[in-house]
Order: C-alpha cells, then structure tokens, then sequence
C-alpha cells in the first residue's frame, strides 16, 4: 500500500490534535505513509469527500450542524467500505450507530488507549487475506480490495480499472500491472485486457464472459494459454 488517507472529524480541536498525533505515531512506526486531514465540522468532511477517498474516518457524533450520525448516512450511501471510527462521549449513542457498520466506537474518557485498538484494526483489515492496492487515480489516491476488481482495459495513454460498481483511469502500461497483479490471479486476455480469473464465468474461442455476464474480447492466439492459467489458478496450483 503507498498511502492511507485518514479524516479526523471534531469540533473539539484539543481531540482533533490528539487523534492526530496518535495516527502520526501509529503509522510512523509502521513506515507507512499516512495524508491525515482534519474538519470541525460535517458539512467540511462531506465536501472534501468530493475530491478525496478517505479509507478511514474519525468521526465525533454530537456536532452541532449535522451530527456524527447524519454525516455517516451520507458517507454510507456513496462508500460502502469506508472504515469508519465514531468518537463520542455518550455511550447511549452506540446502538444507533450499528446500522452503519463502524469499525469501532471509541469513549472519549478512554481515546488513548481504544484509538490505538481501532488503528491495530483497521490495519489488520489491510494485512488480511483480501490484499488491498492504492491507485494513483486521476482524481485522487485510491485505495481497493484486489478481489473486488474484475478487470483492467488499456485505452490511449490510460488504464481503466473496472469493479462491478465502479471505474477509475490510472496512467501507466498494462505490461506493469500484468507483472504486479499476475501473482493475484490476473490473466492477459487481450493485449488491451487484463481479468481476474475470480470474476471469469466462461472463456470460449472468442471472447471471456464474467460472472456478471460482461463481455471481454479473447485474443484468438492466446486462448490456450488463457484457458491453461484459468484452470491452474482454480486448482490453486500457481
């Protein structure tokens, strides 16, 4: 991973500071290198949501304006895999924030100690098994689950990455991310396409179908071999 993207939400600026030097230090010793960003109010962190993807979010519930509660319906509706770390200092607020999915739900009497928890957290969520990669987005620094991408297309002097819900437009050559992505189970269909093999539904003389039913043309010279890697990675042999 390049670089997490981290929002600390309070209006309390004596706890943004903290959370901030927290992070710092958390992420420092793990050598990863982290954008921190920090809002005093909702109405801020929506609205620099438009030009940032954050992975993470510090989010203080009772703010006057729009509450911790209203922001995250919000971010919910449009980033469904956000990590998201309420911060409160009313424990009655715990069961209304379930609905959301939060990561954790951090007592401001008790931050110094459950900040670093959610941090081992949502770090361990990153070191799981679902291997996540930061794209240099032309919009931004984007942080994906591999095994949520299905496939990538080269057009002109870009690379599309395409999820079932989403795309994003890289710059570079396909031939890196064939390298990169081929130890993840990616197959080069194509010499403008590259698939995982985990969204492949059926290859046949030309063209690879995914399992949601797109259609993605099959270089007739590299069937075989496509056909071969296919059936070595379901058997989990590579």
């Amino acid at each position: 991973m390049t670089m997490i993207n981290i929002a600390i939400c309070d209006d309390e600026v004596p706890i943004l500071e903290f959370v901030e030097r927290k992070i710092d230090h958390f992420y420092l010793l793990q050598n990863i290198t982290v954008n921190i960003m920090k809002f005093t109010n909702g109405s801020a962190l929506l609205d620099a949501c438009r030009n940032t993807n954050f992975h993470l979010v510090f989010l203080d519930i009772e703010m006057p304006d729009l509450s911790g509660i209203e922001v995250v319906s919000k971010l919910r509706s449009v980033y469904d895999d956000m990590g998201i770390v309420f911060l409160t200092s009313y424990e009655n607020y715990v069961f209304e924030s379930f609905q959301y999915r939060p990561l954790r739900f951090i007592r401001k009497s008790k931050i110094d100690s459950e900040l670093e928890e959610a941090l081992e957290a949502f770090q361990k969520i990153l070191d799981s098994e679902k291997n996540y990669y930061s794209f240099f987005a032309t919009d931004g620094v984007v942080l994906w689950r591999v095994d949520d991408i299905q496939y990538m297309e080269a057009f002109q002097h870009y690379i599309y990455i395409h999820r079932k819900d989403k795309s994003i437009k890289v710059r570079g050559s396909l031939d890196k991310y064939e390298k990169g992505f081929g130890t993840w189970g990616f197959i080069r269909i194509h010499k403008s396409y590259l698939v995982s093999y985990k969204h492949i539904y059926s290859i046949n003389a030309n063209e690879v179908i995914l399992t949601d039913q797109k259609r993605l043309p099959l270089s007739r010279r590299r069937n075989e071999e496509v056909k071969e890697k296919f059936i070595k990675y379901t058997r989990r042999l590579n």
